[in-house]
């Protein structure tokens, strides 16, 4: 009779744990609310911590072992380019052990991103891995989340990014709808 007791309090903790864990990670969706951007090591331009309601971010998650990620750089620089005034472009390195593996990847391809760059450390101890990266589903780069109003907007990945998309984004007309109709239309 101890043995079962025992064991079924073993199993009545084993189960108010998993559902204390579960029930602590959020689960992030488009129309959820986002207004810091988590700890990260920021290596080029203006580093962010509480994001400005006012503001459109555009987060592009990346790695340097990516080459889908690298392959999409000289497209997110474009529209860098023409948006960056509008928007603010982070290149977020993702899923790396080494920051000095970054920092030469950015020193030997300085022209192939021309935006403001941020690196989060491995993944076991990341900070914006927990906060952004598993709330969000992501579980593959490269992977883009737009940020606007403190809202998320969009998660996507840069092949969608597009002027018209874009446009739509900064002109506050943005809808999943919108953006896949303007695909269509391309």
């Amino acid at each position: 009779m101890k043995t079962i007791n025992l064991l079924t309090g073993i199993a009545l903790l084993l189960t108010t744990n998993c559902l204390k864990s579960s029930a602590q990670a959020k689960f992030l969706d488009i129309g959820d609310k986002v207004d810091i951007y988590p700890t990260v090591t920021w290596i080029r331009g203006t580093p962010l911590n509480q994001l400005d309601k006012d503001k459109t971010y555009l987060i592009e998650l990346w790695a340097t072992w990516c080459k889908p990620c690298i392959a999409a750089m000289p497209h997110l620089s474009e529209l860098h380019q023409k948006f960056g005034d509008k928007i603010v472009f982070v290149g977020q390195d993702v899923w790396e052990e080494d920051i000095e593996k970054v920092r030469a990847f950015l020193a030997k391809n300085d022209k192939l991103m021309n935006f403001t760059v941020a690196y989060a450390g491995p993944q076991a101890t990341s900070d914006f891995d927990k906060k952004l990266i598993k709330p969000t589903g992501t579980s593959g780069i490269p992977r883009t989340l737009v940020i606007q109003n403190n809202t998320l907007i969009w998660i996507t990945d840069p092949t969608q990014l597009t002027e018209k998309t874009l446009q739509l984004i900064v002109d506050r007309k943005f809808t999943v709808a919108a953006a896949e109709d303007a695909l269509k239309k391309n």
